[in-house]
């Protein structure tokens, strides 16, 4: 997989407003209002039952764009462009898609004046930007599979609202642009997933979605939840490996490091039909979310203090692949990579009784708290999976509820080593190996 550093391109996102006597706005603003340099804050709610569903547009042989009055070969300000007399203006729920249409495809600021069937004209605001030329011109291919893009990041089957973090490639998005969730604000810190596709004009519509880095809670109505949106998993074949990802971003998409050299983002996907073969149908525009699992803030927390038994499918697991392996004790979810070509770096080792969970070669061990609200991470052993004392050092990063900054810890491997940390308000924890080496943690201590 392709890893090279990419350059951030910042974005600012301000609320807007109408003014005295503009036309009626449809409902309320879905985009947070804090300035943001990089990425953007946003919230998904957009129901998969309004004009992308299997019974109002979006079936096996048209896009949104067939029968629903929606054109992209016209301006979305034109009248062929965006009907008022048939189609998604004449109900609440095709207004309420074109309400996401306008906050993804119009530039921040900007805004999208039309009439409904009964003549009362409404207001969208524009705030992501990324088919600006929509407005009063033709939306192309690249133009189109943005805007799907950013239309199933916000689906929800159910229409509520879970806070998301949106980042894309600022050399073809730079209105989004990217960055850490929480440099922007954002408690998102899990990667929830990759969106791509195109729902507007593609015959049979094409929607997708791979599984980002960490996610594994299902949140009610997103991605792999609920059967009723019209995105499905993108499968196939690495060409590099013989390997067969299901919905996984890591094996499927072309990864590049964010400016900490450490996480990455995703700028396309693709697959090849075959082992060893070449990509056949690779899609360059894609968005990347991130969810705080699905946290609803109404947890109370007693911080009870806990020592961790890991559990796992097997003790001593090893594998050739590179795979995603979890492990839950007590409601905490532990997420450890094995590199595709660590060959048989052992994930769940037994050390004199007492279990240790390991990765390698500058993957990274995820801690989250299975129901997305905060704990802290008090104590853990930390060593390299041999004891081989060489010195190597390794990371301990730790993501805390509104913040704008990470708890950072390096530990050299000499040895079992253990670490005090008492770090409270807790989102997300990663522990992060050596590019040459493994790191094993145990005995963790934690309060939930």
């Amino acid at each position: 997989m392709s890893k090279s550093l990419l350059w951030s391109v910042s974005a600012l996102l301000l609320g807007g407003a109408a003014a005295c006597g503009a036309p009626a706005e449809e409902g309320a603003s879905l985009l947070q209002d804090d300035p943001v340099k990089q990425g953007l804050t946003s919230e998904n709610g957009l129901s998969a039952i309004n004009g992308l569903s299997a019974i109002n547009g979006l079936v096996a042989s048209n896009g949104l764009m067939t029968s629903n009055g929606l054109s992209t070969i016209n301006g979305l300000s034109t009248i062929n462009g965006l009907m008022t007399s048939n189609g998604l203006m004449t109900s609440n729920g095709g207004r309420s898609t074109v309400e996401y249409l306008a906050k993804c495809a119009l530039a921040n600021g900007d805004y999208l004046d039309k009439a409904d069937n009964t003549g009362v004209m409404r207001r969208y605001y524009g705030r992501l930007g990324i088919g600006t030329s929509w407005k009063t011109g033709a939306c192309d291919s690249s133009c189109q599979q943005k805007v799907s893009a950013c239309m199933m990041a916000h689906m929800n089957s159910t229409g509520n609202k879970v806070p998301i973090y949106i980042n894309g490639d600022p050399n073809k998005m730079p209105s989004v642009g990217i960055s850490e969730a929480y440099q922007a604000g954002s408690d998102a810190h899990i990667q929830e997933g990759v969106f791509f596709g195109n729902m507007l004009s593609q015959n049979p519509p094409q929607a997708w979605y791979v599984k980002g880095d960490g996610f594994k809670a299902s949140i009610p109505g997103r991605l792999g939840a609920s059967t009723s949106n019209p995105y499905k998993a993108w499968s196939g074949y690495r060409p590099d490996t013989s390997a067969f990802f299901d919905g996984v971003a890591d094996g499927l998409c072309t990864a590049r490091y964010l400016p900490d050299n450490e996480h990455f983002e995703y700028i396309d996907c693709g697959k090849s039909d075959a082992p060893y073969g070449q990509f056949n149908n690779t899609w360059q525009n894609v968005l990347v979310t991130y969810v705080n699992s699905n946290y609803n803030g109404t947890v109370v927390q007693n911080w009870t203090p806990r020592t961790l038994d890991f559990q796992a499918e097997a003790t001593g697991r090893k594998t050739n692949t590179r795979t995603d392996v979890w492990t839950t004790a007590t409601g905490i979810e532990f997420k450890n990579t094995v590199d595709l070509y660590s060959n048989g770096v052992l994930n769940l080792s037994e050390n004199n009784g007492s279990k240790r969970l390991c990765v390698g070669n500058g993957s990274h061990i995820v801690v989250t708290k299975n129901s997305g609200e905060p704990f802290s991470l008090t104590s853990l052993k930390i060593n390299d999976e041999y004891n081989l004392n060489n010195n190597r050092m390794a990371t301990i990063s730790g993501y805390s509820k509104g913040s704008t900054t990470k708890k950072t810890e390096t530990v050299y491997l000499n040895g079992i080593v253990p670490k005090t940390l008492n770090w409270d308000g807790l989102l997300k924890v990663e522990i992060r190996a050596p590019k040459d080496a493994c790191v094993c943690i145990d005995d963790v201590n934690v309060k939930t």
